[in-house]
């Protein structure tokens, strides 16, 4: 950008010549008069200088120029704050106050937001419906939470585009990227905020208001149950709940009911305030088909809180596994008894006796019968399940990497690694290095031996892996006790970012932090689990027992192979994925549904006609209504639906591959669909739901009382830019100061040299 100089004349451009030659020809009289009276030449010159810079000044200012000089200027990024003003949010919030209150106080004196506006423009809103803007926090005062209806993705969408227009209007480019939303999380909105956020490029960051204290139903709730989606008819799985207590309370019983029938109940003793147990209770289904277990709270006859539910498959088909070994390991024998016990899983594996040959050994009704060692992705296709013991993979065929990467990234296979010596080898194996979730280097083969204490990760605490038996409760974020010592760890560099690490060591760590013992992460469509020693039978010989004699190491593998286990078949030819976006909605609100069709391009398979895929939803009242699956143009093996959850209750989708008139693979997924409170129905701060909008965007959960509890201060990435300052040189008074000195000048000229 260059300097520039613009004109808006005051008269008509010949008029203001005109009147510039007329002043020009007083000039030159003037000093032609000045010279005859006898002034002197130097000073009759001097007063003509001066004149004439009067006169072209004068002509100046009747041409009016602006003129516009670059300018360098520092933009700090913007941020939208969203502050709910729905009817719900004037719910109580604790003695004489209410949500609205308490969130308006919190912003108020929130040291997270002082900090956030010293380095961002913050656009304050308050929404219902729609986003309305204000001026500032202080506006908050005159507004009372009132508004009919909470829609947060219509509401995102309006704000963003207010500060967009308002913007474009100061001559500003930039556009927010984060947003504050303070809500209690009621949405009524029928459009995923989730997905708007992402059209928008939004991120989200929550903050929920206190709830009400002392409410008759918040004593103790359900915050979560988990459990594996599909289980084999006939085998154990295990039921993982949450409970928190927010007043101190006892007498409680935990019931869990499958389809409606009682099938455990536990007494949770004595809770205190703030207080987080975890229940895991067995199962064990008796008939295939869709399951749907619900856990509740009661005292005595009365139920506490509102019940938490999950679906499970329960399925007869079982799943095969292939356990690769280059030595004869104590792991081996003791993991090859649970395959055995275990009717979940059928069971081959490769050990290898030295110069390529190997052992191979099989339960007597498994599925895949291997003629040698695994060379192709055939061969490796009618396994869910890959367990890598001490291999060096430099060893194999040529191709086999390569072909073991694609069935898990592209098939969907679950992948196994158990540590061990041969870990050195894998860092010249890209297409395996690169599966794992830790990163490794040559030094991870020498492993780092003693005593090695271990500990569980709050992520490890959380899920049901480590328990025994019905009556232990998950072990604390933490806690050794719960894990026996190993002898050796073979020591990863660290964690890859998408990656979650369950246990890690408890004294020895690296320049990272401690070191990741056992640690999984998606890949793909696959999945993939990191076991970091080869001395976790010890868990067998010294972990603890239930009282049927069952072990940790046990335990362990039961859950983690069914943890791990893909959730939909991924040995067939035709293989067909059917996903919602989650598996628990509200009325009104909008469904997507995302099914992917995998065909092996086989030569018996290359002159069929293509796959056809139909959908179908069968509602709670049993009604079938047919989905339109549209193809996606960048992916044509997936498809998208969408339906309207009108109905509260459970609704069992289906998916059907024909190819002609034969079906060649069909899947079956349920969703559970929960009524919407109203705006003014007493309902509960709903902090799952905006955690989990936070998680979907990127975000967080706001501390207010940090001052790096929203925006830090590293994350202010300020924009500068060069931007065109002009300055109207006759409205600013310039021309006319200018004019004033000439004068001035003149005057004094002629009044000390005696021509006045």
């Amino acid at each position: 950008m260059n300097f520039s100089v613009q004109w808006f004349p005051l008269l008509p451009v010949p008029v203001i010549l005109l009147t510039g030659a007329g002043l020009a020809g007083l000039l030159a009289f003037g000093t032609l008069m000045l010279r005859k009276k006898g002034v002197p030449l130097g000073s009759a010159a001097l007063l003509a200088v001066l004149r004439g810079a009067m006169i072209v000044v004068f002509m100046a200012g009747l041409l009016r120029p602006v003129v516009s000089v670059p300018r360098t200027t520092t933009l700090a990024p913007d941020a939208l704050v969203l502050v709910d003003a729905s009817a719900s949010m004037g719910q109580p919030a604790g003695a004489n106050s209410t949500r609205w209150a308490e969130a308006r106080r919190t912003l108020e004196s929130s040291p997270a937001l002082t900090a956030a506006a010293k380095t961002h423009k913050l656009h304050w809103f308050q929404f219902d419906r729609r986003a309305t803007s204000l001026d500032s926090a202080a506006a908050l005062q005159g507004v009372n939470a009132e508004g009919d209806r909470t829609d947060v993705a219509s509401s995102l969408e309006s704000a963003f585009q207010h500060v967009r227009l308002q913007n474009a209007a100061a001559g500003r480019d930039s556009l927010p990227t984060r947003v504050l939303l303070v809500s209690d999380g009621l949405d009524q909105g029928s459009r995923s905020a989730a997905q708007a956020a992402h059209e928008l490029g939004l991120v989200i960051d929550v903050l929920a208001p206190a709830a009400e204290s002392g409410a008759s139903d918040a004593a103790a709730r359900i915050v979560d149950i988990q459990g594996a989606s599909r289980v084999l008819l006939g085998s154990e799985t295990a039921l993982q709940v949450t409970v928190r207590a927010a007043a101190a309370s006892e007498g409680m019983m935990l019931v869990v009911e499958e389809e409606g029938r009682e099938v455990a109940r536990r007494d949770l003793g004595k809770l205190s305030p703030g207080q987080e147990t975890r229940v895991a209770i067995d199962q064990k289904p008796t008939e295939a088909g869709l399951k749907r277990y619900k856990a509740k709270l009661v005292r005595g006859d009365a139920a506490v809180g509102p019940a938490r539910a999950i679906n499970v498959q329960v399925t007869d088909r079982r799943h095969d596994v292939l356990m690769l070994e280059d030595s004869w390991r104590w792991d081996f024998k003791y993991l090859k008894r649970v395959f055995e016990d275990d009717p979940t899983f059928t069971f081959t594996a490769m050990l290898s006796r030295g110069n390529g040959i190997y052992v191979q050994f099989g339960e007597p009704d498994r599925r895949v019968q291997l003629g040698g060692f695994p060379r192709s992705r055939a061969e490796l296709d009618g396994f869910e399940t890959i367990i890598l013991g001490n291999c060096d993979p430099q060893t194999w065929p040529r191709g086999t990497a390569r072909n073991l990467a694609a069935a898990v990234s592209e098939g969907g296979k679950s992948l196994i690694v158990l540590g061990g010596p041969h870990l050195a080898k894998w860092v010249d194996v890209a297409e395996l290095a690169q599966l794992l979730p830790v990163e490794i280097a040559r030094e991870t083969g020498t492993p780092v031996s003693g005593k090695m204490e271990l500990k569980l990760t709050p992520e490890g605490a959380a899920t049901s892996w480590f328990t025994v038996g019905p009556n232990r409760p998950a072990a604390e974020a933490g806690s050794s006790s719960a894990l026996p010592d190993v002898e050796h760890v073979y020591p990863a560099v660290r964690k890859r970012p998408a990656a979650t690490v369950l246990v890690e060591t408890a004294a020895q760590s690296n320049s990272y932090g401690p070191l990741a013992v056992i640690a999984e992460h998606s890949y793909g469509r696959g999945h993939v689990l990191f076991i970091g020693t080869d001395t976790l039978w010890h868990w067998q010989t010294l972990g603890p027992r239930d009282d049927m004699g069952v072990t940790l190491y046990t335990s362990f593998w039961q859950q983690a192979l069914r943890g791990m286990a893909p959730p939909e078949p991924t040995a067939a030819d035709v293989q067909l994925w059917l996903r919602p976006e989650r598996t628990i909605y509200r009325t009104t609100d909008r469904v997507r549904l995302t099914a992917e069709l995998q065909t092996r391009a086989h030569e018996t398979r290359k002159a069929e006609r293509p796959v056809e895929v139909t959908s179908t939803v069968v509602l709670p009242d049993g009604k079938r209504l047919p989905l339109d699956l549209l193809a996606d143009p960048r992916d044509p093996s997936r498809r998208t639906a969408w339906f309207d959850a009108t109905q509260s209750g459970r609704y069992r989708i289906e998916a059907a591959a024909r190819n002609e008139s034969n079906a060649v693979s069909d899947v079956a997924t349920v969703i559970e669909v929960v009524p919407r409170a109203g705006e003014r129905d007493p309902a509960p701060v709903d902090v799952a739901y905006l955690a989990r909008l936070a998680s979907e965007t990127g975000g967080r959960v706001v501390d207010p009382q940090a001052e790096d509890g929203w925006l830090k201060p590293e994350a202010a990435s300020t924009v500068k830019t060069v931007r065109a300052q002009s300055f109207d040189l006759w409205h600013n008074f310039t021309m006319l100061l200018a004019l004033c000195v000439l004068l001035a000048a003149d005057w004094t000229l002629r009044l000390f040299r005696g021509f006045v």
